[in-house]
């Protein structure tokens, strides 16, 4: 696999996971009927360690969260 095709897969695959960490953010703040709402907080929970760890680990790759397609997410502020 050549560079450019893996700075292509890992951007696409960030997005994709921001996509699914704002859905649980969602469904965390606002559980459908029968939903267990500890369910979807441990959900959430987990998609914002995800995130709070590639965000953490960027910088000592020499890697900006621009380039990783994460400069516009903040786990802190956006998944709790």
């Amino acid at each position: 696999m050549d560079e450019k095709s893996l700075k292509h897969y890992i951007r696409e695959i960030n997005c994709l996971l921001k996509d699914y960490a704002r859905q649980a953010k969602v469904d965390a703040d606002h559980p459908k009927e029968g939903d267990s709402a500890d369910f979807n907080a441990g959900f959430l929970m987990a998609y914002h360690q995800v995130i709070a760890t590639m965000k953490n680990q960027a910088p000592f790759f020499d890697l900006t969260h621009e380039e990783l397609n994460l400069a516009d997410i903040e786990p802190e502020r956006d998944l709790v």
